[in-house]
């Protein structure tokens, strides 16, 4: 939830693509760190995993999970905007159920828990891939929706 309010105080300063952007990145980051180290981190402080597990729960909020539903609610045009929303939205939901039922069969492949730190290695190449979908990401910042708005009138 903290992710949430700080992204709510800081969108219209930093812009919802540089939010993305430090969102996927430090996740990226933190994956790979929980990921490779995940016995290392755990053998010598569950305390310091959990801190690590908190941050990256933190820059989901202050990243992905907020600007996901906000980019696409900008960015479509007028004319079929709630139609790409839903689109959006429909998506990420189904990408969600996915990842749920795939993780959940491969988390005891090997033994009880054995592949969790290939899962959270597999977590940061989706950050990464998100990082690299980011780019094509247009910025909002600034900007009403009617100005989003003037190419597509000029086009008619």
């Amino acid at each position: 939830m903290p992710g949430y309010w700080v992204t709510v105080f800081t969108i219209d300063k930093l812009g919802r693509r540089t939010i993305q952007f430090i969102g996927f990145t430090v996740l990226l980051v933190l994956f790979c760190i929980l990921g490779f180290g995940y016995h290392k981190i755990l053998d010598k402080s569950v305390a310091g995993f959990v801190v690590l597990f908190t941050l990256a729960q933190f820059f989901q909020n202050f990243g992905p999970n907020t600007t996901t539903f906000i980019i696409p609610a900008e960015a479509f045009p007028t004319r079929f905007r709630s139609t790409c929303h839903g689109i959006s939205a429909a998506c990420g939901k189904v990408g969600a159920v996915v990842a749920q039922l795939g993780f959940f069969q491969l988390k005891d492949r090997g033994g009880k828990n054995a592949f969790i730190p290939q899962l959270i290695q597999i977590f940061a190449l989706f950050m990464l891939v998100g990082l690299v979908f980011t780019w094509f990401v247009p910025e909002t910042k600034g900007k009403s929706l009617e100005e989003l708005s003037e190419g597509e009138n000029a086009r008619e």
